[in-house]
């Protein structure tokens, strides 16, 4: 089963590769090309991540050969994302722990207590152009160069990682040509989007769970921190079953391409979040986590408000 799943996502992605060679100069196989070249990206993505856990294979060592060949298409090196993933699972749902999360959350204490800039800064970040559109170009161009804790994990990884991403690159455009290269770069991009999109959707929605480090448990953050994607066999496809994310949180060690069998064998006793697209795309309206309500909401008030308070000042208290 692994190496049907890994056979599949190759040929995807060299079908992506592929055509716009066949064809050069032809808009239509280029934007076929990328959506196909993104589509394989997000699967082998979902492969190495799975090799982070050391349960895309039963054999430790095949997991790391093969997750550190694989990041020539995800753009980071793997020993570094297996890191700052981990701590993703080790962290999930803690607020004293939030930069472990791949999207930032701010809470309605913090949020009213912060300073305009703050609050501007953080509008701005949340906000779907910078998450889906200008999150994909930092990530993959500047974040993923010089990978969060690059440092503690090793220097050495992340360097080589973008020596051979790059020559890679040198590669695909001497013998495939500069329009194989736009869809491999345009189709990464799309796949950070999609991806981006999904993460946050995953532990973004209403009844998402966060708390302290002291009421924290684990077992209750795997089961409520995290949604199940019900977007359709495609997009199943597309992800290797990652939109089961819920499971993937309570047991790491089931591989991607069991993780809807898996799902499908305890449904009937499965009471998490389930989300169909219209509430994947009613996620993007929850922005803080309210501490009283233990609930995702939306901004409390308007920009134009928290630009007239800013001016005006605090309101003056009330005399009895």
């Amino acid at each position: 089963m692994a190496f049907k799943a890994l056979a599949i996502s190759a040929g995807v992605v060299a079908a992506g590769l592929a055509i716009p060679a066949l064809f050069p100069g032809a808009w239509l196989s280029l934007t076929l090309s990328s959506f196909l070249f993104g589509a394989g990206i997000l699967r082998l993505y979902s492969i190495q991540h799975d090799c982070g856990h050391y349960s895309f294979f039963t054999n430790r060592t095949w997991n790391d050969l093969l997750g550190n060949l694989l990041c020539l298409f995800s753009g980071i090196a793997h020993s570094v994302l297996r890191y700052n993933h981990n701590l993703h699972h080790q962290h999930l749902g803690n607020l004293d722990h939030r930069d472990a999360h791949e999207v930032y959350v701010m809470t309605r204490h913090e949020y009213e207590a912060a300073p305009l800039s703050k609050k501007l800064f953080y509008r701005a970040y949340r906000h779907p152009i910078t998450l889906f559109l200008i999150g994909p170009v930092l990530i993959y161009f500047v974040q993923y160069r010089w990978p969060r804790n690059t440092l503690k994990v090793s220097i050495r990884d992340v360097l080589l990682q973008n020596i051979a991403m790059f020559t890679f690159w040198g590669l695909i455009i001497t013998f495939l040509g500069w329009w194989s290269f736009y869809a491999l770069i345009l189709g990464s991009l799309l796949a950070g989007s999609f991806g981006i999109f999904v993460v946050y959707v995953g532990h973004n929605f209403e009844e998402t769970y966060w708390r302290q480090s002291g009421d924290k448990t684990a077992h209750a953050a795997a089961l409520h921190g995290a949604s199940s994607l019900r977007l359709g066999p495609v997009v199943d496809f597309v992800l290797l079953n990652f939109g089961f994310h819920d499971l993937h949180h309570l047991n790491a060690k089931i591989p991607c391409y069991h993780l809807k069998t898996c799902n499908a064998s305890i449904a009937q006793d499965w009471n998490n979040a389930a989300i169909d697209i219209r509430g994947a795309l009613s996620c993007l309206k929850w922005r803080l986590w309210d501490e009283d309500t233990n609930r995702m909401i939306p901004f409390p008030h308007s920009l134009r408000h928290d630009l007239s308070l800013d001016w005006r000042g605090p309101a003056p208290s009330a005399k009895l």
